[in-house]
């Protein structure tokens, strides 16, 4: 029985092991935790006996509920464990059909043995990768599902049955032949003979048999498996107590049907009058039809619970719907309308005033607990007898009860009725459904039943969910209220009464024959079934399905033609669709000569329109041929990926939306990684010490402030090799404070040449200087070392010397080395005599400081230190005039003020003082200059110091050189930047020709982050370079990928432009190490002279760069010698976008487009492709007579060559088309268009905007809510083509408030159609294609048109962005509330803090909407309070800006000249269609025109029609026998397959409107026998007009089919004429 090869089991052994363990304990037996889990120890016989059988075949087991079923499969799990435990790769998969069963039984097995386990059920296994799964099968052993995950995962190959040691069905009775069930799908489908390795089988079932065909033989063919049963019974009896079978009857006669009449007349009379205001309401079809069904369906319920329950139970049921519970399938229209909703509650209002009415009596409000007396009809007599059973055992010790019912809506009803039925007190109610129907958690699920099973609950009302092995050992009395639908049903309820001496309690009525016969006729199947398995052999036949399937190579990824069906509904679940447009494919079904043949229409935005499967034997078996067709044609276009799957994210959008605009993760985006910052190659290289002379290239630093009140020593710069040009000759200025400016430049003087010895001195003199301006302290002692030790193989990074120099002499410069020598001279360093150029001596005066005896020579110009403040001077002169008995300040002398404040007594007061200037503090002198700082002189301040509280430090340092010092570390920062450009600038250039177009300014810029505080920033570029990878990507998926729809084209492109895509990008280039993200911080800058005192290495990197973003970046200035620094992911991303700006502004498009396709980004296009779309356009003509093409040119300013891109720009895609197709694709195109258009716009008449600013405008301006001011403005919504009345309503609605002029946007929010911005999208798209991508040509008509949203005086910023920035001026925390009610969501923003308590309240349909108008509000409120803006607002900002002449910014491309004209719609010349499918976008792809269908019905006369009613009217005509050549809503002007049969039509017009079939009948014969003829006419009922009667006579035909076809044509044509089919021209 087991096809394939199963993995191998040593039997013997185990066999062994089993019976030497065989006990008879109970299965309930607790095992100790400490030692291993072994199940056999608690295992009884025939269990043991079973788990032997299960390991030498696939086997079935069937035991009633009760007899420990799941422990044989724990047993067969361990006894398996060596094939399934790790390290071994194989998997047990246990399926159960429930989610309580899979939680259930997956705890069963984890508290049994030690396995990993694991358990998946409900959506979230749906929806997970390949990777998930993949990592889930390594980390578990055994995993527990529903049968639906399982099916799913072998059909897409996440999971290959391979993998799976042992599958374990539970409750396999589903597993039939003729079955759709998830395990005959895995089983058919997956356990194929050929596979090498197969999993060994294992069902298990209290009923081989389960409903109508199914058969023991069918399951065991099925799984491959034996049927397998305890023959001695007498054992099982030992453990397993069967109920007692009561049979409780109930009468349903005795003139009791009367009330249940009448209230079944007043229900149908609220259902008929909301038809009626149905039909009045002119609502478009798609919604007209599902309210139809929606009111049917909830009419049906009502009519349901009031025939079982009474009126209390059908007034529960209205109270259960009205709070949104609607129905127990999940077929419904996934997202109600607020007509439909709205008109559906109207009908339940009007039933529960009835209702609540009759049921009090008094008019007060219907209150169960106040009955008193209990009869009909309030409640039935049905429900009378149940209240009578549960009475009579109220009052028993320790009773559990179970409920069963066949309806979700019976449940919660009854339930309702027996918790608040007073005199039923002893009974706590709860009721029990599946978790699928969404009205109770999981977690609900699982509370409710530890509560029956405590005892805290006693009494439940289950449907089928709590039949099917559910663990509930307590329960004593098991009712059916209502009857079990299978044997298999009977079985397991019966199950579930497992106390001794229990009840199993059927309520029958007592006039239904066959509801008495049902309890026998399920015994003797029961007992014939027992019979049949305990007389059946063994045998080896082995069954080979013949499923048909759809496989891919590539991945091995597999489905079923019953998969097809949702796999296609799941795809068009996610095409791109709004609160107007469900996407859902619709079946079309006629007879062909050869059998039925099915046609599925797809969505207008799906790549393919029209599938026609082959003949086949029934419709079901058409529709899952054609379904089939339709994944394969998806597929092989590329609109499902090769896993089978529609190609999107898995993540599902929340009600809230972020307030960010980031494309990427924020959690991403934040996240910082340590990279190294390159240090120059130019600056790299060092002199070697063995030459006894090196050559320089050298640089005077030019230095000219403004306002000349300083002076500056002049210095040089000295390194090895020459600068790039670039930066030999740079510029930079430098803000110093009060407004005063240094500007600096590099000038180049050749080569020179140092000695040996100058070297030396002049290393030591670079160190001196550099300590004294970043180390003072170090000078705090007597001695100071100058000594390099080491010095070239030190943690330097850069190797230059930074030298004073003498004044320049005939074109020439020379260092100072004087000035070195007196400086290197000083006592401090105690270094031996130097001879290094000129030496003078002089005599002067001799002062006494605090370290000696000096000259006043030596004193002056020099740096001293005080001990006694700790600080710095530099002398720049002696005042003579002056001594210590010299006023220090106003009143004290110099003696007094150090005695009093010091303590120090002056030793020489006689002495004259000292002129002195403070030392500076080293800053960033590059940072921005303020705004409002203009420039002013300041005077220095000097102090007078006496000269014995200094001590003389360094000789020779005079102020002026402290000066030009102060800015050195600043200059040679935007050196090292710069020389960091020029790199990059080299690499791009060496790696494509374009390269070289950008200018070195622009890509230090577009290196240069907003934290570097510099007076430029890459955030201007970036916001370009983000708009042009948008654009460019877009267009060139839009062209690569005609079968893809807009939203997976969006999620294509997002894939590409995100932050997470463009980090891997340019890391791989190594772009970030180019990168500067830090502000100049003195304290941090290592030259020469000062090395790096932090040596990186793998050992210390970790303690040395601790996470920035767990430290508060405190850590993230940390220098160390190898440069690393933290750079956030998004900073990464940010610079790629800013260098593709920089190329855009510097050279153009085609530069942009080279630098992205070496970075790896494809944006290349073919030029013809554009022709082909053009072509393909159209296919649109045919609807020229649905817009005013010409008007709509005269409206725009601009003639198009293909009138087919225009009209399919208007298309919207609720109008189903004859050839499919809208405007979706053309609006992702146009969205990409649009927002570099305006971003240009802006970047350009904004030049000195800062970045903020211009992200905040361009966020402002590129949303759908202005492009639909556009659209409004001009008028587009006129145009519009599409079948939504409730969409032109809405548009119609938000047009006249926007032309109200009102203020009231500040107070709510308008509520945006989003088609309505779409238009102005896609109309940008179509332009764009037509003009053969000639953005010049595209700019000049859409800047006319986007006039609305460029206008500063209408801009309106986000709400949202508004508050949170409010708030966080205030230091306020902001949160938002939100639930929903009615379909309507309501947020409520609140403040709260000690200053402040404010909250506001917004609701609407849209969670967005209602969070901006919360918003919105908030922000007036505050603001009204007195509550002041600390930021000038983007109005204010944008009316102080500079302007400038708007231009498109980089286009320099060359548009397609070859772009096909118009030439009309071409004749395909042939009538038959070749393919099973239509692509669309193909430029081969031509149509003929197609006469509408309400054309064809005007050539009609009106047909013999009876309508009968009091009084009775008929009219008559003749009627042409001609078949309409299209589906059932070909006549209304939607489209549909031809050839289908009038009758055909007629039905699906019955079901689609929710009334009965319609009744054929032969009426007349006329002619002798061998040449008769045929009358038929139809009967038809309608709902909507309850007194009426319809009969439609047909004409003479030799064929009844024929004839019955031309009777159902009548009724058609009747039916079009009186409005109950849909023409589009409604909505006009």
């Amino acid at each position: 029985m087991n096809g394939g090869d199963s993995f191998p089991t040593d039997v013997n052994g185990i066999s062994e092991r089993l019976l030497s363990l065989s006990t008879d304990g109970d299965e309930e037996q607790q095992i100790s935790v400490k030692s291993e889990k072994d199940p056999r120890k608690i295992a009884r016989k025939y269990q043991l006996d079973l788990c032997k059988k299960a390991l030498e075949e696939n086997v079935v087991i069937y035991l009633e509920t009760g007899c420990g079923k799941t422990h044989i499969a724990v047993l067969l799990i361990y006894e398996m464990g060596h094939l399934i435990k790790k390290p071994q790769k194989n998997v047990c998969i246990f399926l159960a059909p429930t989610v309580a069963l899979v939680q259930q039984q997956a705890k069963v097995i984890a508290n049994s043995i030690d396995f990993k386990v694991g358990n998946y059920c409900g959506s979230s296994g749906h929806v997970k990768s390949p990777h998930y799964w993949k990592k889930e099968v390594e980390e578990n052993e055994v995993l527990v599902m529903t049968p639906q995950i399982l099916l799913h995962n072998l059909s897409h190959c996440f999971i290959k049955i391979e993998l799976i040691a042992l599958l374990i069905f539970d409750e396999c009775h589903y597993a039939q032949l003729d079955s759709n069930h998830p395990y005959a799908e895995i089983m058919k489908i997956f356990y194929k003979t050929d596979i090498v390795k197969l999993p060994r089988i294992c069902g298990m079932t209290a009923s081989p048999k389960s409903g109508k065909g199914g058969s023991i033989d069918g399951l065991e063919a099925l799984l491959r498996a034996k049927v397998y049963t305890v023959e001695d019974k007498d054992e099982l009896e030992k453990f397993v107590t069967s109920p007692k079978v009561n049979v409780y009857y109930y009468s349903s006669e005795d003139g009791s049907s009367l009330p249940h009449i009448i209230y079944t007349r007043k229900l149908e009379e609220i259902k008929n009058q909301s038809m009626s205001v149905l039909r009045v309401n002119s609502l478009d079809q798609n919604t007209l039809m599902s309210t139809k069904k929606q009111l049917q369906k909830l009419h049906c319920n009502l009519i349901f619970c009031l025939e079982n329950l009474g009126l209390w139970g059908a007034l529960q049921a209205s109270h259960i719907f009205l709070k949104g519970d609607h129905f127990e399938n999940t077929d419904v229209v996934e997202e109600e309308s607020s007509s439909e909703s709205n008109l559906c509650n109207k009908y339940l209002h009007k039933v529960v005033s009835v209702l609540a009415s009759d049921c009090t009596g008094d008019g007060k409000e219907a209150d169960l607990s106040t009955v008193e007396v209990l009869k009909e009809p309030y409640f039935s007599k049905k429900l009378l007898r149940l209240i009578g059973i549960l009475s009579s055992f109220r009052l028993q010790p320790n009773m559990k009860c179970i409920i069963f019912v066949n309806r979700i809506v019976t449940a919660r009803s009854l339930s309702h009725i027996l918790r608040n039925l007073k005199f039923l007190s002893a009974w706590k109610c709860g009721f029990l459904v599946g978790v699928h129907v969404g009205l109770v958690s999981r977690k609900n699920t699982n509370t409710i039943l530890d509560k029956f099973r405590s005892g805290e609950l006693n009494l439940l009302v289950a449907t089928k969910v709590g039949e099917e092995g559910l663990d509930i050992q307590t329960c004593c009395l098991v009712i059916r209220f209502d009857l079990p639908e299978t044997v298999a049903s009977f079985i397991q309820s019966r199950g579930r009464a497992r106390m001794p001496q229990s009840e199993y309690a059927f309520l029958v009525d007592r006039g239904n024959q066959k509801e008495i016969g049902l309890i026998e006729h399920f015994k003797k199947d029961e007992a014939l079934m027992n019979e049949e398995i305990s007389l059946r052999k063994s045998s080896s036949l082995t069954t080979s399905f013949e499923e048909r399937t759809y496989k891919v190579d590539t991945t091995g990824a597999t489905i079923s033609s019953i998969m097809s069906i949702s796999l296609l509904h799941h795809y068009c679940s996610k095409l791109p669709r709004d609160e107007y447009f469900h996407p859902k494919p619709q079946f079309f079904y006629f007879d062909d000569i050869d059998g039925m043949v099915c046609t599925i229409i797809l969505p207008a935005n799906a790549p393919i329109h029209q599938i026609v499967s082959s003949p086949q034997s029934s419709t079901d078996a058409a529709k899952k041929d054609a379904c089939l067709r339709a994944c394969k044609a998806l597929h092989e276009i590329g609109a499902l990926t090769d896993y089978l799957l529609p190609e999107q994210d898995d993540k599902h959008e929340e009600l809230t939306q972020d307030l960010s605009d980031s494309d990427g993760s924020s959690e991403e985006d934040s996240r910082a990684e340590l990279h190294e910052m390159l240090v120059p190659a130019a600056l790299r290289k060092p002199w070697t010490e063995a030459q006894s002379s090196t050559y320089f290239s050298c640089y005077d630093i030019d230095i000219c402030p403004t306002p000349a009140d300083r002076e500056y020593r002049r210095f040089g710069l000295f390194i090895k090799d020459p600068l790039p040009e670039a930066a030999g000759q740079m510029k930079v200025e430098l803000c110093l404070a009060r407004g005063r400016m240094v500007r600096s430049q590099l000038i180049p003087y050749g080569v020179t040449r140092f000695h040996k010895d100058e070297i030396a001195a002049a290393e030591m003199v670079q160190k001196m200087f550099l300590q004294i301006i970043l180390d003072r302290h170090k000078f705090v002692s007597e001695y100071v070392s100058l000594k390099n030790d080491d010095v070239y193989n030190s943690n330097s990074a850069t190797f230059y010397l930074l030298l004073p120099l003498e004044p320049i002499k005939h074109g020439s410069i020379s260092v100072d080395w004087a000035l070195i020598k007196r400086c290197l001279s000083s006592p401090i360093f105690k270094l031996p005599r130097l001879d290094v150029g000129d030496q003078t001596s002089q005599s002067s005066k001799c002062l006494h400081l605090s370290n000696g005896h000096f000259s006043s020579d030596d004193v002056v110009n020099s740096l001293v230190y005080v001990p006694c403040n700790d600080k710095f001077f530099f002398i720049s002169d002696v005042y003579w005039e002056k001594n210590g008995y010299s006023l220090h300040g106003v009143s004290k002398d110099h003696v007094q003020h150090y005695k009093e404040k010091f303590g120090m007594h002056l030793a020489y007061p006689d002495q004259p003082v000292l002129k002195a200037k403070q030392l500076f503090v080293l800053e960033n002198l590059l940072r921005k200059k303020k705004i409002s700082e203009e420039w002013r002189e300041k005077e220095e301040h000097s102090f007078a110091l006496p000269p014995e509280i200094c001590q003389l430090k360094v000789i020779g340092f005079s102020k002026d050189i402290g000066s030009s010092l102060s800015l050195l570390p600043s200059i040679m920062h935007r050196l090292e930047s710069l020389l960091v450009a020029i790199e990059l600038k080299e690499k791009l250039t060496e790696s494509f020709p374009e390269g070289a177009e950008v200018t070195t300014a622009r890509v230090l810029e577009a290196l240069t982050t907003e934290k570097c505080s510099e007076s430029f920033s890459l955030e201007r570029l970036e916001v370009l370079g983000d708009a042009f990878l948008k654009f460019a990507v877009g267009r060139c998926l839009f062209l690569k990928h005609d079968a893809l729809d807009e939203g997976q084209l969006t999620r294509k492109r997002s894939n590409i432009v995100n932050n997470s895509n463009l980090l891997k990008l340019a890391t791989r280039k190594k772009l970030q190490v180019y990168i500067r993200d830090q502000s100049f911080e003195p304290d941090t800058f290592y030259a020469f002279g000062r090395p790096c005192p932090l040596n990186c290495t793998k050992e210390t990197q970790e303690y040395i760069h601790s996470d920035c973003s767990k430290n508060n970046d405190k850590n993230s200035r940390v220098r160390c010698n190898k440069c690393h620094h933290w750079l956030y992911n998004k900073t990464i991303a940010d610079a790629f976008e800013a260098l593709t700006g920089a190329f855009i502004v510097d050279s153009g498009f085609k530069s942009a487009t080279a630098f992205l396709n070496w970075v790896g980004v494809e944006v290349d296009f073919a030029l013809p492709k554009i022709d082909n779309i053009c072509s393909a356009s159209e296919s649109f003509l045919p609807l020229s007579s649905e817009i005013d093409v010409k008007a709509l040119e005269n409206l725009v300013g601009y003639k198009f060559s293909h009138k087919g891109l225009l009209i399919q720009a208007f298309v919207h895609p609720s109008f189903n088309n004859l050839l499919g197709g809208c405007y979706q694709r053309l609006e992702f195109l146009g969205d990409a268009v649009l927002d570099y258009l305006i971003t240009s716009y802006l970047y350009s008449v904004y030049p000195s905007l800062k970045p903020g600013h211009l992200t905040d405008l361009r966020s402002a301006c590129v949303n759908n809510t202005s492009f639909a001011d556009v659209a409004g403005k001009w008028s587009f919504h006129t145009y519009m083509i599409c079948d939504s009345s409730v969409l032109r309503e809405a548009i119609a609605k938000y047009i006249n408030i926007d032309k109200s002029g009102t203020e009231k946007e500040h107070i709510e929010e308008k509520a945006c159609p989003k088609a309505l911005g779409d238009l102005v999208e896609s109309f940008t798209g179509a332009l764009y294609i037509d003009t053969g991508f000639d953005l010049k040509l595209v700019w000049k008509t859409m800047l006319f048109l986007l006039n609305p949203i460029i206008s500063i005086s209408k801009l309106q910023c986000n709400p949202l962005r508004e508050i949170y920035e409010f708030c966080q001026s205030y230091n306020w925390e902001l949160q938002f509330s939100s639930s929903k009610k009615d379909n309507k969501i309501t947020v409520e923003a609140i403040v709260d803090d000690k200053n402040v308590s404010a909250s506001a309240l917004a609701t609407n349909v849209s969670g967005k909407a209602a969070k901006r108008m919360a918003a919105r509000q908030l922000f007036e409120y505050l603001k009204a309070q007195g509550y002041k803006i600390k930021s000038p607002s983007l109005k204010e900002v944008l009316t102080k800006s500079e302007v400038r002449a708007a231009k498109l910014i980089g286009y320099d491309e060359t548009p397609s000249t070859g772009t096909a004209k118009f030439g009309g719609v071409e004749d395909s010349g042939s009538e038959d269609v070749a393919q099973d499918y239509q692509v669309r976008n193909i430029s081969a792809f031509k149509s003929k025109p197609i006469s509408r269908p309400t054309e064809l019905l005007s050539h009609r006369k009106s047909p013999e029609v009876c309508v009968t009613q009091p009084p009775s009217s008929s009219f008559q005509s003749d009627l042409p026998a001609t078949k309409l050549s299209n589906g059932s809503k070909n006549s209304n002007g939607k489209g549909g397959p031809t050839n289908v049969s009038a009758k055909s039509r007629l039905y699906e017009l019955c079901t689609a409107n929710c009334w009965r079939p319609p009744v054929f009948e032969c009426c007349q014969e006329v002619g002798p026998s061998h040449l008769k003829e045929f009358i038929f006419k139809v009967m038809l009922e309608m709902e909507e007009r309850p007194n009426e009667s319809f009969e439609f006579y047909g004409e003479l035909r030799s064929r009844k089919k024929d004839a019955a076809e031309t009777a159902a044509d009548a009724a058609l044509w009747y039916l079009e004429n009186e409005g109950y089919t849909w023409d589009r021209n409604r909505d006009k």
